[in-house]
């Protein structure tokens, strides 16, 4: 855990230090010890010579040297001296050597006689050597023996330190042990303080970790200011972030509903042209997944190069680019793109591409254009032939009474043209109205009686053909409808069954009640005629407005080419389909169908 790590730490710091100051102290004390050992012995041998010296008889004498040996013998009865007398010129006068001690010591130290030399100069001598031979450190003292400006000898003491070096080692245990014992005691009382002062930094660190996993947590106060200081800070900071996280949060979320909310596809790549961001918009004109799209490269969702160099395009240029492109899969569809490039600081950007899909629009365009250029040739072609006999009148013809009928005739003809291409292209534009507005008012009506209504406005132009017209529709069968407006629907079906339909052929009409998906019943009818039939290339495009599959055939029979169209607007006003089905030398059929009612509001 970080609080123990912080807790060792602080704990190898101070027991290393301590540690290092005991042994530095334990070394010291060591060295202060021996020093005052030493000093000890050196100041005891010096006092038992001078001592020796006081008594020292006269040395002339064999008596006299046999009473100093005695004397000697008892003041050193328990120490492992040798004492040596020596006259002014070097000689052993007297001396006592234990047993233990054999040889003699000049032989075994030459410094020894160094000794001499400074007690004949009237001054105290002492010397201190490791000996080989007994395995301890032996120590000399060397005193002179009468008046100190003429000293009349030397007397020499020489001892080893077997003895006092097992006191001191002793001593050194103890205080060895003493040193342990205040070092245990020491690193104990250190592990306590250095647990106890990181408590409240490991507690704060806990509280830390919790406030950053996003719990709602108070941080623990501490006594000591510096961890009082950060607890505050990590406190405000959170608050801060906090804050900022939920503007961020409501930021994003504000940005994703936008970007939902568009009908334009907004696309964001990155410099290496991975995407990063799209809406559902732009999945769903680019037919992607956004979960398996996002932070791929753009190369591997989509295949068209035109995009791809577009994009590439937007992230090289400062300026915003536009462009048109293509989509053939699965079906053609025309996309107009905006690009504009990103630049961060850190030099790192990308592009934001927002498409359009302008297939519908592009295709109105179209049909506005061919609706144009359709009113203006059809419109153009009564006007032209109504100004042209206005003209051949007035330039004489009005004087032929024939030639004023025939060609007054005709004129009145091509204003009835006229006047039928208007009043469709009106009934065309309230029919629109209507559907684009959803105000279509509809009543229950029996369907037998709008189909007999159609019927008996098309009877008299079947009739001339010598055609039939049959109709199949249960008495008892209602629908939810416009009467007017699908009366002239099914007149027009009717009508167009007449013109193209094979003389002396029956014409069929069937109103039946299929089931529609999704539960209910709906209303299907059905115009079948026995004629030429249509080929399948114009199929697609029979309901446009002044579409003909044979125009020249078309005008010899009246017709003003926006019948079908019509028929289509009011079965899509209704919220229903048209189908046509036809075989050329097989006749056509034209089936209308219209949903169930809708049950009405309640509440």
């Amino acid at each position: 855990m970080p609080r123990n790590r912080f807790a060792w730490h602080l704990f190898g710091t101070a027991a290393g230090a301590g540690v290092t100051l005991m042994i530095a102290c334990y070394w010291l004390a060591s060295l202060g010890l021996a020093a005052l050992a030493d000093e000890a012995a050196f100041q005891q041998l010096t006092d038992t010579a001078v001592g020796l010296t006081e008594i020292l008889p006269d040395l002339e004498d064999p008596a006299g040297r046999e009473q100093f040996e005695r004397l000697a013998r008892g003041l050193t009865k328990r120490s492992r001296l040798t004492v040596e007398v020596l006259d002014r010129e070097g000689r052993q006068v007297a001396g006592l050597t234990p047993d233990t001690n054999a040889g003699e010591p000049n032989d075994r130290w030459p410094e020894y006689e160094q000794l001499s030399a400074a007690a004949l100069a009237g001054r105290s001598a002492r010397l201190s050597r490791y000996d080989v031979a007994s395995g301890s450190r032996m120590f000399a003292v060397a005193v002179p023996i009468g008046p100190a400006a003429v000293p009349t000898g030397v007397l020499r003491v020489l001892a080893d330190t077997q003895g006092s070096d097992r006191v001191l080692y002793a001593a050194l245990q103890r205080l060895l042990m003493g040193f342990l014992a205040g070092g245990a005691l020491m690193l104990l009382v250190g592990w306590m303080i250095a647990h106890r002062v990181a408590r409240p930094l490991g507690e704060l660190a806990r509280g830390v970790r919790q406030a950053v996993a996003g719990e709602s947590v108070r941080l623990p106060t501490s006594a000591v200011g510096e961890l009082a200081g950060i607890a505050d800070g990590v406190t405000t900071l959170r608050t801060q972030l906090v804050e900022r996280g939920l503007t961020i949060d409501r930021r994003d979320t504000e940005q994703e509903a936008v970007l939902d909310s568009m009908i334009e596809g907004v696309l964001a790549v990155d410099v290496r042209q991975q995407i990063v961001g799209i809406n559902q918009a732009a999945a769903s004109l680019l037919q992607v997944d956004i979960e398996t799209v996002l932070r791929r490269p753009l190369q591997e969702v989509i295949r068209n190069p035109e995009i791809r160099r577009f994009v590439l395009q937007a992230i090289d240029c400062r300026e915003p680019v536009e462009d048109d492109f293509v989509l053939a899969d699965p079906v053609s569809r025309i996309f107009h793109g905006r690009g504009t490039a990103l630049r961060d600081p850190s030099g790192e950007g990308g592009a934001v591409i927002v498409l359009n899909d302008v297939t519908e629009l592009e295709r109105l365009e179209t049909v506005r254009r061919d609706f144009v250029a359709n009113v203006s040739h059809e419109l153009k072609t009564p006007v032209a032939s109504i100004k042209g006999f206005v003209e051949t009148l007035q330039d004489g013809a009005v004087d032929d009474p024939a030639d004023a009928r025939r060609f007054l005739k005709i004129v009145a003809k091509q204003a009835d043209r006229l006047e039928a291409i208007i009043e469709d292209l009106l009934a065309l534009s309230r029919i629109e109205q209507s559907e684009e507005a959803g105000s279509l008012p509809l009543e229950t009506v029996w369907v037998a009686e709008v189909l007999a209504s159609a019927r008996a406005s098309c009877l008299p132009r079947a009739t001339e053909r010598g055609q039939a017209i049959e109709i199949d529709c249960p008495a008892d069968l209602t629908a939810e409808i416009n009467a007017p407006l699908l009366e002239q629907a099914v007149l027009n079906l009717i009508d167009n069954a007449i013109k193209y339909g094979g003389s002396q052929q029956p014409i069929r009409v069937q109103a039946a009640e299929p089931q529609v998906t999704g539960g209910g019943a709906g209303l299907a009818i059905s115009v079948h005629d026995a004629g030429c039939g249509i080929a399948a290339e114009h199929l697609p495009r029979l309901f446009e407005r002044f579409y003909r599959v044979d125009r020249g055939r078309s005008r010899q029979v009246g017709g003003t080419g926006l019948g079908l169209s019509i028929v289509k607007h009011i079965v899509q006003a209704h919220g229903g389909t048209i189908t046509v089905v036809s075989d050329p030398g097989q006749g056509s059929t034209f089936t209308l169908t219209l949903p169930p009612a809708k049950p009405p509001r309640t509440g």
